[in-house]
C-alpha cells in the first residue's frame, strides 16, 4: 500500500463573514502520485491548498504531514513549507523581489544553504521553467504568463516533496502549457508528489493518477479518472464535463466500432490504438 504523505482529517473552516468554505473534509495525497482537485469556482480548491501549506489552519480536524499533525508555530511552518510547496494561481501574489534572480533565490537563501547550492538550485530551476533569459529582470515588468513561469520556478529551487500547483495552465500560451505539463511529468518521475487544482477535464483526466472532486466546500467523489468520470451523478453536480476522450470513446462504442467490454482510452494514442486493432481484426475476418 502507497504511504499517505500528507491528509486532510475532517476539516472544517469558515471565513470571517462566515462563509462555509470546507465542510469536514477528509482527503488523503499519497506519495509520488498525480492528484487533480476538480470543482467549480467556490467549489473549496483553493482554500484547502491554504490549508495544506499551514497558511490557513482549520476551525476544526486536523492537516497531517506523514502521518503527524503539523503545528502552527513559526519554526514549525518554516519546515513544513520546505517540504511542501505551493505555486498560487495569482503570480503576483508570490513575487516580490525586485528582479527574477533574486526572487527565485530567496527561498533557498532563507533556508540557510550555501551560495554554491543556491546558485544551482536556481539555474535548475530557471531552466526548467525556461526563464533563464529574464534573471535580470524586474518582476514588476513580466508578462503574465512570465510572472507565473518565475512563480513556479521559486518553489521549484526549494526543492519539496510535495508540489501544488493552483489552476497552473491558467493563462498560459499552449506551447508553455505543454511545456508545463511535460515539467510535471519530469518532478513526477523524479518522485515528486504532485497536486493540483484545474478546470481543465481532459488535462486531469490525462495526466491524473487520481481525481477528488469538489463541490460547495465538501469532497463529493476520488477515485481513478475512469472510475469518477463514469459517476453522471458526480459529474452533473459538480457541473462538470465529461472528457472528450471518453465521450468519443462512448459515441465509438454506442455506434458498435469499439467493444464495450474494452479499456478506457487515457491518451489520444490509446483510443487510435483501439481503432486501429479493431479495424485489423475486422480485416482479418473478411
Amino acid at each position: 500500500m502507497s504511504e499517505v504523505i500528507l491528509e486532510a482529517v475532517d476539516i472544517k473552516f469558515s471565513y470571517p463573514d462566515g462563509t462555509n468554505a470546507l465542510r469536514k473534509v477528509n482527503l488523503e495525497v499519497k506519495k509520488g502520485e498525480k492528484l487533480a482537485i476538480l470543482g467549480s469556482n467556490g467549489a473549496g480548491k483553493s482554500t484547502l491548498f491554504l490549508h495544506f501549506n499551514g497558511i490557513y489552519r482549520p476551525d476544526a480536524g486536523s492537516i497531517k504531514y506523514r502521518g503527524q499533525d503539523i503545528s502552527y508555530g513559526k519554526r514549525a511552518l518554516i519546515e513544513l513549507r520546505k517540504k511542501v510547496g505551493i505555486v498560487f494561481q495569482d503570480p503576483d501574489s508570490q513575487l516580490f523581489s525586485a528582479s527574477v534572480w533574486q526572487d527565485i533565490s530567496f527561498g533557498p537563501l532563507n533556508l540557510g544553504l550555501g551560495e554554491e547550492v543556491v546558485v544551482d538550485r536556481v539555474k535548475q530551476a530557471m531552466s526548467d521553467t525556461e526563464t533563464t533569459d529574464l534573471q535580470d529582470k524586474p518582476t514588476h515588468l513580466l508578462s503574465y504568463g512570465q510572472k507565473k513561469r518565475v512563480s513556479i520556478a521559486g518553489v521549484l529551487a526549494m526543492e519539496p516533496e510535495v508540489i501544488i500547483f493552483d489552476e497552473p495552465t491558467a493563462w498560459l500560451d499552449p506551447r508553455h502549457g505543454r511545456e508545463f505539463m511535460e515539467l510535471l511529468e519530469k518532478l513526477s518521475q523524479e518522485g515528486k508528489t504532485i497536486i493540483i487544482s484545474t478546470h481543465d477535464v481532459d488535462l486531469a483526466y490525462s495526466w491524473s493518477d487520481r481525481i477528488a472532486v469538489m463541490y460547495s466546500g465538501e469532497l463529493i467523489a476520488s477515485g481513478e479518472p475512469g472510475e469518477v468520470f463514469l459517476q453522471p451523478d458526480i459529474i452533473s453536480r459538480a457541473d462538470l464535463l465529461l472528457p472528450w476522450l471518453l465521450e468519443m470513446h462512448r459515441e465509438l462504442v454506442q455506434k458498435g466500432w469499439l467493444p464495450p467490454s474494452g479499456p478506457l482510452p487515457k491518451t489520444r494514442e490509446d483510443l487510435f490504438g483501439s481503432i486501429a486493432a479493431k479495424r485489423e481484426r475486422r480485416l482479418s475476418v473478411l
